[in-house]
C-alpha cells in the first residue's frame, strides 16, 4: 500500500540532517533546524486543517473555546515532552500560544462559514 503522508510527515522518522550529537559545525546545526522547521510547517498546516473541520462541525460558537480540551491537550503534550526529553519550559508556552492562535483562527472560520451569503461565496 502506498504511503499517502506528506513528505514532511514521512520525514518525521527519517532525517537528512545529522543528529544533534553528530553536528560538527553551525552549518550542520542550521541544516537540522531548517529541516525541522519545514516539518513543523507541514504539521501545523495539517493541524490548522483540523481547526477548519472543527469550525465546520461545531454548531454552537460558544463551544469553540473548550477549557477542558485545552487542559487535556496540555496534559498529553506534557507526557510526550517528558517521554522525549523536551523541556516543559519550551513545550508549554509553545503549545499554549499555538492553541490560542488556533482558537482565534477557528472563531474566524466559524464566523465566515455562517456569515450571510457564505454558501454563495467562492
Amino acid at each position: 500500500m502506498d504511503d499517502v503522508r506528506t513528505p514532511a510527515l514521512k520525514a518525521v522518522k527519517t532525517f537528512a540532517a545529522p543528529d544533534p550529537e553528530a553536528c560538527r559545525d553551525m552549518t550542520d546545526v542550521r541544516q537540522g533546524v531548517d529541516e525541522i522547521d519545514r516539518m513543523l510547517v507541514a504539521l501545523i498546516a495539517r493541524r490548522q486543517g483540523y481547526m477548519d473541520a472543527a469550525a465546520r462541525i461545531k454548531t454552537d460558537r460558544n463551544v469553540v473555546r473548550d477549557e477542558a480540551r485545552i487542559n487535556d491537550v496540555l496534559a498529553k503534550v506534557k507526557a510526550e515532552a517528558e517521554k522525549h526529553g523536551l523541556s516543559w519550559a519550551i513545550a508549554e508556552p509553545v503549545w499554549r500560544q499555538m492553541m490560542e492562535c488556533c482558537i482565534a483562527y477557528e472563531f474566524e472560520v466559524w464566523d465566515e462559514l455562517r456569515a450571510p451569503g457564505a454558501a454563495t461565496k467562492p
